[in-house]
């Protein structure tokens, strides 16, 4: 029988650990429940909430006391366990015990929070966690990548594993039963990208290998939030920074693009900030072999020169040097206030330079707009 290998975390070494990683089991990127053997306490959807478990007590549903999380009946004589799919679009079917799910993206793992907040003298004693890539069947074998391990009450047990093959879905086992209030798995997403070389799409988008490696301020909002898909639900998934008092102020978030590309097209999307908006914005790329390019070096180039904003809607933006290439932008906005979404459109630069620079410059030397992939309730202005 193979030994599993993982490694205990402490919780102040989290962002060491994991701060290079993305949360590939989030609700925000598709993470969905789509099976699970018992959820008589608490719904199992809860489990990949992005935001933290909130404290439910003494109130009281029809099946007992609330918690925010999964929790199961008790005097289970085996195990409860629960299928989590990392995706968008899913096809279910259940057969003894399992799940049929067509996945979307993929991901490497490389480990795990799993919390018990709020869960004290009803906490899961012990968890382990399998994954598998193949569409599964009967014959499926799932894969064992976290074994049992034990877990305390109310509190986060952070987990670390050697780098998985590519997963599509996961399962989280507990033993014998109890609850969990959040699981959340940690990896890297493997990039989608389109087919035709030539094809403009979103460099910066977290299905492409977009990531935000630095950034001066997360007071309100996280700039992780910047690159996720769709527009999303209120100010709370978008990126917002403290106020500033300080004349010429100025907040940035520095972005690695999933590939090296050559840009056309800037998206600056306020959706939400009604009142809390920035005033303007401009856009810096550089190319760059450093995950995190010193923010302040002067090889960075003005490809966006400051522009305003406003508040509650979407801005569309063509930007210089379109035959130029790139691995990272920097997004500044003044003095501060709150984005939802970036997106940067363009075409891959690796081998592909000669045919990028003639499909993106007229005759007469100016740049032309490609056409850029749009997702649901994009609306395209043109010039």
């Amino acid at each position: 029988m193979t030994m599993l290998a993982y490694e205990v975390v402490p919780l102040e070494d989290f962002s060491k650990e994991f701060g290079s990683t993305t949360e590939l089991s989030s609700v925000s990127i598709g993470g969905q429940v789509v099976n699970v053997s018992d959820e008589f306490f608490a719904e199992a959807y809860q489990l990949l909430l992005v935001e933290p478990p909130l404290n439910l007590a003494k109130q009281y549903g029809p099946n007992g006391e609330l918690y925010s999380g999964w929790e199961t009946r008790r005097h289970n004589p085996t195990y409860d366990w629960w299928v989590l799919l990392c995706n968008q679009r899913i096809l279910q079917e259940d057969i003894l015990h399992r799940c049929t799910i067509k996945l979307g993206t993929t991901g490497i793992i490389t480990g795990f929070d799993i919390d018990t907040t709020h869960f004290s003298g009803n906490e899961a004693p012990e968890a382990s966690v399998d994954a598998a890539h193949e569409f599964p069947n009967e014959e499926t074998t799932w894969e064992g990548i976290l074994p049992k391990v034990p877990l305390g009450p109310s509190r986060r047990h952070l987990y670390k594993i050697p780098a998985t093959g590519q997963a599509t879905y996961v399962r989280l086992r507990i033993y014998p039963d109890g609850g969990i209030a959040r699981f959340r798995v940690y990896g890297h997403i493997t990039p989608v990208f389109p087919a035709n070389p030539v094809e403009p799409f979103d460099l910066a988008h977290i299905f492409t290998g977009g990531k935000v490696v630095a950034t001066s301020n997360d007071h309100f909002g996280s700039s992780s939030n910047l690159l996720l898909p769709g527009r999303g639900k209120d100010m709370g998934d978008g990126w917002e920074t403290k106020r500033s008092y300080t004349k010429d102020h100025q907040d940035w978030v520095t972005i690695k693009l999933g590939a090296p590309g050559y840009l056309s097209t800037a998206v600056i999307d306020t959706i939400h900030f009604k009142g809390n908006f920035p005033e303007s914005c401009d856009i810096r790329g550089i190319n760059s072999q450093d995950i995190a390019p010193d923010a302040n070096s002067d090889d960075w180039k003005m490809i966006l020169s400051p522009v305003k904003l406003g508040p509650h809607c979407m801005h569309f933006f063509r930007l210089s040097s379109p035959c130029e290439q790139y691995t990272h932008v920097k997004v500044s906005i003044h003095p501060d206030g709150g984005i939802k979404r970036i997106r940067i459109i363009g075409t891959m630069a690796a081998k592909y330079g000669a045919d990028v620079a003639e499909i993106t410059t007229r005759a007469d030397g100016k740049h032309q707009t490609t056409p850029i992939i749009v997702e649901e309730g994009w609306e395209v202005i043109e010039d």
